[in-house]
């Protein structure tokens, strides 16, 4: 073995980008059918269903069939209510009525409230489209359903809110700049007892303030009863270009009382949570945007669940949260909670001061890749710099490249000089392997005995590498969750948040997909160049049968794996090895002298310098391994 740097750097780098990409890709594997039968089967369970309380022999209420959990729907205002006072008692008259809903408008939302159930019915985001230039509606009352479940008697009768109308108290309104403004909607029960929802929006605010007071309701709630039930299902619609990107960058997260963040399983079709200490906010995110319900440590036990099938294509997620709110019997019961409805931005999030910005995504969740989390929150920093120029988000990707090449220059000057002075020892070590033949423990003795004399380190050209490897495992997760990038175009890129189809197949193809990918292709090949130039740089490349073809291999492994990736991505890819081809030429051929350098390691080998503890401890590993031989 001639050269130990290059060997070094590769093995690294394959294991590393292997290990990390199929460990994200693990979920896109496998479809299983299976699970797509019981996803039919729940669905026609579900419409099938109907819930009825019964007077005498007549049915007085049925299941709304567009709701996530089929929740007994209000009645309407022309329907039969014989026996609602037996089943609601002081709610019975708010069990019959007519839908009516109510706009409340900002200068970034819109949101409509329906009296049925007091729930948000749809919310859009007025600055937003979906990938195909339709209005983004984050939320609709087909796929999201909210709602308080409690006592009324002593004789296990209990309502759910959502089954009855309420009325509005106020009126809707628009709001701009820094006003607020609020609405209420109100579920009565007579004499002076309700149940109010009453929601506050601020002009320029995706923070929608969430109020609940419940009053005079001591008086229907049984003594014994200590909390209240809630129920929050929601089904993610698919508003990006590729769903199985939008479902790997998608998970219900939860943050516990003055506790950390934590999120269920992306990957799972089916992962479940039961809680019991509280709970501070959950949020429902997907790859580009949110809704999060945050309180004050008022989420009791209760149990959180994630499902999806890959097979079905209609839906990203569903989502499913249910848990328990403290009660104490007072006159008045006040609960502050507060929604956030809009774009995962690093910042905004941040801003909020609630550490709701960990939904976004920065690093592996694995331990040993977790610190990758603070590189990318720097190169947030340092995009958000840029963005503040206004550029095109191509150009901003351009200078943060060359900006980082910039910074990297002194280590990767070094590791070029180092392979320059590898070159210089070639025949050296070609010399070794005549006069030992195949004993690898001696020719590594030997070789360590020349790098010391000639003062070169063997692992002088691995520095680099190990410090870039990081760099673009973060990258790797700030571009995919990159608001900034969504929609945004550049070259034939329409989306640089998505993949740069430039050939579409009407069925997809093994391996490679319904696309082909411009830049993509171009990163493999000048992946390929820049093995080129480093195998002509390289001593050890003819030694290393093993390794010879692997910088070859790997570009072209990367290919199909990169290929659905962001167009953001894999054009930074492609710009680090431009560069990178550039920067070595540049260096190979105005800064290595190879006459000094070879004077210098003549130079050397005459006045050899101390070994240092490293070299010291690497050549009695390899003493100790040669003696074990010889005892073998």
């Amino acid at each position: 073995m001639k050269n130990k740097e290059n060997l070094v750097g590769w093995v690294l780098i394959i294991v590393l980008m292997i290990g990390f990409v199929f460990y994200q890709t693990t979920a896109d594997v496998k479809k299983r059918k299976e699970l797509a039968k019981q996803e039919q089967e729940k669905k026609a369970a579900k419409a099938a269903s109907v819930t009825t309380v019964t007077a005498s022999t007549q049915t007085i209420s049925a299941i709304d069939s567009t709701k996530p959990d089929g929740v007994a729907a209000p009645l309407s205002a022309n329907t039969d209510t014989s026996g609602l006072s037996a089943r609601f008692g002081p709610f019975a008259d708010a069990a019959k009525g007519e839908e009516k809903v109510f706009v409340l408008e900002n200068d970034v939302q819109r949101i409509v409230l329906t009296n049925k159930g007091g729930q948000i019915k749809s919310v859009e985001l007025k600055k937003y489209k979906t990938w195909d230039k339709k209005p983004l509606i984050l939320l609709t009352d087909k796929t999201n359903s909210f709602g308080y479940q409690f006592a009324i008697d002593d004789n296990g009768n209990t309502i759910d809110t959502r089954q009855f109308y309420f009325e509005p108290v106020g009126e809707p309104f628009t709001v701009s700049g820094d006003s607020s403004k609020s609405f209420t909607l109100r579920l009565n029960a007579g004499s002076g007892k309700y149940f109010d929802q009453k929601f506050t929006l601020k002009g320029n605010s995706y923070m929608v303030n969430y109020d609940v007071k419940l009053v005079g309701l001591n008086k229907i709630i049984p003594a014994t009863n200590t909390f209240i039930n809630v129920s929050w299902e929601s089904t993610l619609a698919n508003v990006e270009r590729l769903i199985k990107n939008e479902r790997r960058y998608s998970a219900l997260y939860y943050k516990y009382d003055k506790g950390d963040v934590a999120h269920l399983n992306e990957d799972k079709e089916n992962d479940e949570l039961q809680f019991d200490p509280p709970i501070e906010w959950i949020s429902y995110k997907q790859q580009f945007f949110n809704t999060t319900l945050f309180s004050k440590g008022d989420f009791h036990k209760g149990l959180l669940k994630t499902h999806f099938s890959l097979a079905d294509t209609s839906y990203v997620k569903h989502y499913d949260s249910k848990f328990t709110l403290n009660y104490q019997a007072a006159d008045t019961v006040n609960y502050a909670f507060q929604y956030f409805m809009g774009p995962n931005n690093y910042n905004m999030l941040a801003g909020l001061d609630k550490n709701v910005e960990s939904i976004i995504k920065l690093s592996p969740d694995f331990f040993l890749f977790s610190w990758i989390r603070y590189i990318t929150r720097f190169i947030i920093w340092v995009f958000g710099w840029f963005n503040k120029v206004n550029l095109n988000y191509g150009i901003i990707i351009l200078l943060m490249t060359i900006i980082l090449k910039i910074v990297l220059h002194p280590l990767t000057a070094k590791s070029i000089e180092s392979a320059a002075k590898m070159k210089i020892l070639a025949p050296e070590l070609a010399a070794l392997k005549e006069k030992y033949g195949d004993d690898q423990t001696k020719i590594g003795a030997e070789q360590m005995k020349i790098y010391s004399r000639a003062g070169v380190s063997p692992f002088g050209g691995c520095l680099p590498l190990l410090i870039q490897m990081p760099i673009l495992m973060a990258m790797y997760y700030f571009f995919p969750a990159s608001i900034e990038l969504r929609q945004q175009s550049f070259l034939w890129a329409t989306d640089l948040s998505s993949y740069d189809s430039i050939v579409t197949f009407s069925n997809a193809l093994p391996l490679i997909g319904n696309h082909i990918s411009l830049f993509t292709i171009l990163m493999t090949i000048t992946s390929v160049l820049q093995a080129v130039m480093n195998s002509q740089m390289n001593a050890m490349q003819s030694q290393q049968a093993g390794m010879k073809y692997m910088p070859y291999i790997m570009p072209v492994m990367l290919m199909f794996m990169f290929n659905d990736f962001p167009a953001a991505l894999t054009y930074y890819y492609l710009l680090q090895n431009l560069l990178g081809v550039g920067h070595q030429w540049i260096i190979q051929k105005f800064f290595i002298n190879d006459a000094k350098l070879r004077k210098q390691i003549e130079d050397n080998k005459k006045n050899p310098k101390q070994a240092s503890g490293w070299q010291k401890k690497l050549a009695d590993l390899q003493k100790n391994a040669q003696q074990r031989q010889k005892a073998k």
